[in-house]
């Protein structure tokens, strides 16, 4: 309202048009009404006051809720088609590797896929590269693509996924590359490492095989002539020679298949816990696996979180890629306790199993480079230290099996021998005293 000039105020000198601004203005749109979060925060002075929540940022929940989508999207489906790219490990890496190369040599995505299928000789490998050029030509992005296949793995994808939306493609697949490049040569030295102690292990059960089904059959018939009371351990032996006797053909092809059978429960059963809890226990073989599984959490953590992913993503992406069940366990807590905003300091003392899967060293490491705001780095650093560590252990794998062995072959050669030589000296000596 306006004054007068006696100083009262003028009905007729309104100002519609304002008054129909300001609600226009304050009026949300349908269907968009944020509300803002607030909560309580102790002030020592003043006591409890109502603050105001920061806000997410939109690019964090879209990354989380895009490979939460994609993840439940999983199923039969995708163990099927996992099923069928079993043993195309080492063509995976090479596809990797070469399309890093080229990318960081200045081809564009698509030239760099058609070169990879031209030069592509396996049939199954150049049907999937197949598929991922015409899906990229369509415009659908290089990371969903992979998803799609089911042939790479979440730490791979996720890596991509950030190199695509940040424009750091070529750097984040040239990382992967050099990754898969020290996990392989990690790989060959175990490979080498195992080569003796399996054609020792190889040997022995030939030997047992071969006496049990060849030799002892003949010893076991001069054993019962010589009409004397047999050991222990010669009973036990002529038992053994008796099965062999009996089921001599069945035994060595029910072994292999035992052994298969256990390999394939080991991968895709519960039984896996049982198996890599036994492997863990075992001298040289254990420690190996346990350096070789710390420094891959410091490089998949490390790298995610250096390429820009958020850490809620990054550890989700560890718990998918972990084959290690203890490992993956640890993990999953972890997860929970920092989706709450706990920091890994607590965290790592909440969990029980914390010293038992890390060293009280890694820990110190992770907690301080939280702290001073760079724990990807100091990730990366704990990948590196373990890796080379891992590498040491494998060189010193024949040096610390080898009395093992010796001794399971002692055990062995030397059970059977006397339990042939115990009967023969009872009868020399009843012959000598008569």
């Amino acid at each position: 309202f306006a004054l007068n000039d006696e100083g009262e105020p003028n009905a007729k000198e309104e100002k519609p048009k304002e008054e129909k601004e300001t609600p226009a203005k304050e009026k949300p749109k349908k269907g968009k009404k944020q509300k803002k979060k607030f909560s309580l925060r102790k002030n020592k002075k003043e006591g409890p006051e109502v603050v105001e929540e920061p806000e997410i940022k939109k690019e964090e929940v879209q990354t989380t809720l895009t490979l939460k989508e994609e993840k439940e999207k999983g199923g039969l489906g995708s163990f099927v088609k996992q099923l069928n790219y079993v043993g195309m490990g080492k063509q995976r890496s090479s596809f990797i590797q070469s399309l890093a190369l080229m990318l960081g040599a200045g081809l564009s995505l698509i030239e760099a896929l058609q070169a990879l299928e031209a030069e592509t000789r396996s049939r199954s490998m150049k049907k999937v590269v197949h598929e991922i050029t015409l899906s990229v030509k369509s415009g659908i992005p290089l990371w969903r693509t992979l998803k799609n296949t089911c042939f790479f793995t979440p730490y791979e994808i996720a890596l991509i996924h950030i190199g695509e939306d940040a424009g750091s493609l070529a750097r984040n697949m040239t990382y992967l590359a050099e990754q898969q490049e020290k996990d392989h040569a990690l790989k060959q030295k175990v490979k080498m490492a195992m080569i003796y102690p399996t054609i020792v292990m190889v040997m022995v059960f030939v030997i047992v095989i071969g006496l049990g089904m060849f030799v002892l059959p003949n010893l076991v018939q001069v054993l019962f002539s010589m009409n004397v009371e047999l050991p222990l351990t010669t009973r036990i032996l002529i038992k053994i020679t008796r099965i062999f006797e009996n089921y001599g053909t069945i035994i060595a092809p029910g072994c292999i298949a035992a052994f298969i059978g256990i390999s394939l429960l080991s991968k895709f059963t519960r039984f896996k816990a049982v198996t890599q809890w036994f492997m863990f226990k075992l001298p040289g073989i254990g420690r190996l696996a346990k350096e070789a599984t710390i420094a891959r959490f410091g490089v998949i953590l490390g790298g995610l979180l250096r390429a820009g992913v958020p850490m809620l993503v990054a550890l989700e992406s560890l718990v998918d890629v972990t084959q290690v069940v203890e490992y993956k366990t640890f993990y999953k807590k972890l997860l929970k306790h920092i989706e709450v905003g706990e920091s890994f300091s607590k965290s790592f003392s909440s969990i029980k199993s914390t010293r038992r899967v890390l060293p009280v060293s890694v820990q110190q490491l992770v907690v301080t480079g939280e702290k001073s705001g760079t724990l990807s780095k100091t990730l990366i650093k704990i990948s590196d230290i373990y890796q080379q560590k891992a590498e040491d252990t494998a060189e010193k794998l024949p040096i610390i099996l080898e009395p093992i062995l010796l001794l399971l072959i002692g055990a062995i050669v030397g059970t059977i021998a006397f339990a042939i030589i115990t009967p023969i000296y009872s009868v020399v000596g009843n012959v000598g005293a008569g």
